[in-house]
């Protein structure tokens, strides 16, 4: 590559390019100052958080003001609200957005049916959560930062035969599952966080911000105002709901970059639960019975089936569905999670078809469900996960090709090329009455191979169950293991 294309990188750009890290929101206002958000019914949330570490020159950790500049900040489409006056703004917003899902529509499956069991699987009897849409932006914007081998174990994971194809799909689901309309919130947000004493490829980061709305930051590493601003960013963008998780991220000093991934989404259901009918009931963890509230309603729902498990799903008004997987008694849920017909189910859900069309063992009913109030939450290390799904060159320093990011890394004087050293992922959701957020879970009892018996049928999710929150388009948002509400 050609000197001459790196563009000098960061140091080099323009005064009036560059903004002191108060780092301008979406709206034009100071966002890492801490915008308040409004509460809400429900707050889960997810972060990715990509950093590619190497061994350089160390700095002193206090020898650099607390600064840290933007160097480009993402400016958001503009959505209209919702208003009882005239609705046809928003209508036509909402139909726009569903447009964006016809570009991706039936790719995403071999995705959703690979990560899902390479990242819920041996949970345990501790209850986990991630956020499939959350780790596909992030190792979409990975695949951007990277050449060669890395770049196509990226792509192969993602489903995609060409970068070209990726930016398509990734920056179509990014705008189909964007939503700030005073009905759904659902943002997905990206950003990079970037050494000062390195130079960057500014068309790399143009076209991060073009495609995946990604912010870009500049600073000393390994310093407390550098490591402040990122943890600020984090807890803004997931509404401070991953306070405990974020409060970890710090960045040594000779990090390179960091690339951080948020996806933050509410919602209500579109039938609530009446608050009078919430009553005390025994759920069955793995270890032992314990007290939790359970909401109770009777609805007129598709039941669906497979060979080892019974399926619900509750409408979210004005957005996707809230998915209940409950696995037959003798099912471990590992067991699920791998299991063929399960995948082959979830697949057809995300796959932005009819389920009731496509999936044949169904039938519409009168469901009795007994739902558990939750708040479930984990941090995962994903590097051995990845690596199990293919993605094995990023991690290594010999193999890791960073060209369209570093351009000739040798140029730097580095002991070690750059390579990524960590991906954590984060992730939350909660339940209750009144909606959820970026993530569905409801555990049914019932046949899990043969249709129900009569006309009505019990779903009392008492006992370990799989959930899957699915937007408007179909995209898998979140998914998790309920073991303990």
């Amino acid at each position: 590559m050609n000197r001459e294309d790196i563009y000098n990188g960061i140091t080099d750009i323009r005064d009036d390019q560059v903004e002191e890290a108060g780092a301008v929101s979406r709206s034009g206002k100071k966002a890492l100052s801490g915008r308040k958000w409004r509460k809400w019914w429900t707050i889960p949330a997810a972060a990715v958080l990509m950093a590619a570490i190497i061994a350089g020159v160390l700095w002193g950790p206090w020898s650099n003001p607390l600064r840290v500049y933007a160097i480009s900040t993402a400016e958001y489409p503009r959505q209209a609200k919702y208003s009882l006056l005239n609705e046809d703004p928003w209508r036509e917003g909402r139909r726009e957005r569903f447009q964006y899902g016809d570009i991706y529509a039936g790719t995403l499956e071999r995705y959703t049916t690979t990560i899902l069991p390479g990242l819920l699987t041996g949970a345990g009897s501790e209850n986990r959560v991630c956020s499939p849409i959350n780790v596909y932006m992030g190792l979409s914007m990975l695949a951007e930062l990277t050449e060669g081998e890395s770049r196509e174990q990226i792509l192969k994971l993602l489903d995609c035969d060409t970068i070209d194809t990726l930016r398509t799909r990734a920056g179509a689901l990014w705008n189909a599952n964007y939503a700030e309309d005073g009905t759904v919130t659902s943002i997905p947000a990206n950003s990079l966080w970037l050494n000062e004493d390195l130079d960057f490829n500014r068309r790399t980061l143009d076209l991060l911000s073009e495609t995946y709305y990604a912010s870009s930051y500049r600073g000393k590493m390994g310093t407390r105002g550098f490591d402040r601003s990122l943890r600020e960013w984090v807890d803004q963008n997931t509404n401070g709901r991953l306070k405990n998780q974020s409060s970890g991220l710090s960045m040594e000093p000779d990090t390179v970059l960091a690339l951080v991934s948020t996806f933050y989404y509410r919602a209500k259901w579109s039938q609530k639960f009446s608050k009078d009918a919430t009553a005390p009931g025994q759920f069955h963890t793995p270890n032992g019975d314990i007290t939790a509230d359970f909401m109770h309603e009777t609805i007129e729902s598709t039941y669906y089936w497979g060979e080892k498990f019974a399926a619900v799903s509750k409408y979210l008004k004005n957005s996707g569905y809230m998915w209940f997987l409950l696995p037959d008694e003798s099912v471990s849920m590992d067991e699920l999670l791998t299991d063929s017909s399960t995948m082959e189910f979830l697949g057809t859900v995300t796959g932005f078809l009819s389920t009731e069309e496509s999936w044949e063992d169904s039938k519409y009913m009168k469901i009795n469900l007994s739902l558990p109030k939750f708040d479930v939450v984990s941090d995962l290390d994903l590097v051995d996960s990845l690596k199990a799904l293919g993605i094995t060159d990023v991690f290594d320093p010999y193999e890791a090709d960073f060209t369209p990011m570093l351009g000739d890394a040798s140029q730097y004087r580095l002991p070690l090329p750059p390579y990524v050293s960590s991906v954590k992922h984060a992730a939350r959701v909660t339940i209750d009455e009144e909606g959820c957020e970026a993530t569905s879970y409801i555990e049914m009892i019932g046949a899990g191979a043969a249709a129900p018996p009569d006309d009505e049928v019990d779903f009392i999710l008492d006992r370990p169950f799989l959930f899957a929150i699915t937007g408007e388009d179909g995209a898998l948002l979140f998914a998790g293991i309920v073991n303990q509400p």
